[in-house]
Protein backbone atom coordinates (compact mmCIF):
# COMPACT_ATOMS: atom_id res chain seq x y z
CA UNK A 1 0.00 0.00 0.00
CA UNK A 2 1.29 3.25 -0.99
CA UNK A 3 2.22 5.81 1.80
CA UNK A 4 0.21 9.28 1.80
CA UNK A 5 2.87 12.01 0.82
CA UNK A 6 2.22 15.87 0.75
CA UNK A 7 0.30 16.22 -2.13
CA UNK A 8 -2.61 13.31 -0.89
CA UNK A 9 -2.86 14.90 2.35
CA UNK A 10 -3.69 18.52 0.96
CA UNK A 11 -5.74 17.14 -1.75
CA UNK A 12 -7.53 15.02 1.82
CA UNK A 13 -7.90 18.56 3.41
CA UNK A 14 -9.29 20.36 0.30
CA UNK A 15 -11.99 17.79 -0.48
CA UNK A 16 -13.06 17.96 3.23
CA UNK A 17 -13.44 21.71 2.86
CA UNK A 18 -14.76 22.12 -0.24
CA UNK A 19 -17.60 19.39 0.32
CA UNK A 20 -21.19 19.42 0.49
CA UNK A 21 -22.28 19.46 3.94
CA UNK A 22 -25.69 16.93 3.52
CA UNK A 23 -28.46 17.81 6.05
CA UNK A 24 -28.90 15.19 8.55
CA UNK A 25 -31.19 12.05 7.87
CA UNK A 26 -31.84 9.21 10.41
CA UNK A 27 -32.01 6.81 7.17
CA UNK A 28 -29.13 7.77 5.46
CA UNK A 29 -26.95 5.72 7.40
CA UNK A 30 -29.19 2.34 7.48
CA UNK A 31 -29.57 2.64 4.07
CA UNK A 32 -25.43 2.83 3.24
CA UNK A 33 -24.45 0.67 5.62
CA UNK A 34 -27.24 -2.02 3.46
CA UNK A 35 -25.46 -0.98 0.65
CA UNK A 36 -22.03 -1.88 1.31
CA UNK A 37 -20.27 -5.16 0.04
CA UNK A 38 -19.38 -8.37 2.84
CA UNK A 39 -16.46 -8.11 4.45
CA UNK A 40 -13.99 -10.52 3.44
CA UNK A 41 -13.12 -13.67 5.46
CA UNK A 42 -9.62 -14.24 5.67
CA UNK A 43 -9.59 -17.37 7.55
CA UNK A 44 -9.16 -19.20 4.46
CA UNK A 45 -6.29 -17.15 3.35
CA UNK A 46 -4.54 -18.07 6.62
CA UNK A 47 -4.81 -21.46 6.15
CA UNK A 48 -3.60 -21.38 2.85
CA UNK A 49 -0.83 -19.38 4.02
CA UNK A 50 0.42 -21.65 6.43
CA UNK A 51 -0.14 -24.88 4.51
CA UNK A 52 2.31 -23.26 1.45
CA UNK A 53 4.23 -22.71 4.80
CA UNK A 54 4.35 -26.07 5.51
CA UNK A 55 4.43 -27.50 2.24
CA UNK A 56 8.00 -25.47 1.06
CA UNK A 57 9.31 -26.32 4.39
CA UNK A 58 8.69 -30.21 3.97
CA UNK A 59 10.29 -29.79 -0.03
CA UNK A 60 13.59 -28.03 1.42
CA UNK A 61 13.52 -30.83 3.80
CA UNK A 62 13.01 -33.32 1.08
CA UNK A 63 15.85 -31.71 -0.93
CA UNK A 64 18.27 -31.56 1.48
CA UNK A 65 18.03 -35.42 2.81
CA UNK A 66 18.24 -35.79 -1.03
CA UNK A 67 21.40 -34.21 -1.38
CA UNK A 68 23.36 -35.50 1.95
CA UNK A 69 21.73 -38.50 3.12
CA UNK A 70 21.00 -40.40 -0.08
CA UNK A 71 23.30 -43.36 -1.58
CA UNK A 72 24.19 -41.95 -4.75
CA UNK A 73 26.04 -44.82 -6.03
CA UNK A 74 22.83 -47.15 -6.19
CA UNK A 75 19.55 -45.80 -8.04
CA UNK A 76 16.69 -47.29 -8.08
CA UNK A 77 12.94 -46.82 -9.81
CA UNK A 78 11.83 -45.03 -6.33
CA UNK A 79 14.60 -42.83 -6.47
CA UNK A 80 13.77 -41.74 -10.02
CA UNK A 81 10.09 -41.87 -8.76
CA UNK A 82 10.51 -39.72 -5.33
CA UNK A 83 12.85 -37.46 -7.35
CA UNK A 84 10.22 -36.75 -9.93
CA UNK A 85 7.39 -36.14 -7.48
CA UNK A 86 9.67 -33.65 -5.77
CA UNK A 87 10.68 -31.52 -8.89
CA UNK A 88 6.59 -31.62 -10.02
CA UNK A 89 6.42 -30.19 -6.29
CA UNK A 90 9.11 -27.97 -6.05
CA UNK A 91 7.91 -25.97 -9.51
CA UNK A 92 4.28 -26.07 -8.35
CA UNK A 93 5.28 -24.17 -4.97
CA UNK A 94 7.62 -21.85 -7.25
CA UNK A 95 4.98 -20.49 -9.42
CA UNK A 96 1.87 -21.09 -7.03
CA UNK A 97 2.79 -17.23 -5.56
CA UNK A 98 3.45 -15.88 -9.20
CA UNK A 99 -0.06 -17.21 -10.56
CA UNK A 100 -2.04 -15.99 -6.98
CA UNK A 101 -0.57 -12.26 -8.01
CA UNK A 102 -1.91 -12.25 -11.53
CA UNK A 103 -5.81 -13.88 -10.42
CA UNK A 104 -5.99 -10.83 -7.88
CA UNK A 105 -5.28 -8.09 -10.35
Amino acid sequence: MKKKDKIDNELGELLKKESFDAAPNQWFTHRVLHRLPVKKDTTAQRYAWFFYLAAVLVCVGYWLWMFFFTDTTVITVRDILYFGIATIVTIMLMFSPIVALFRRE
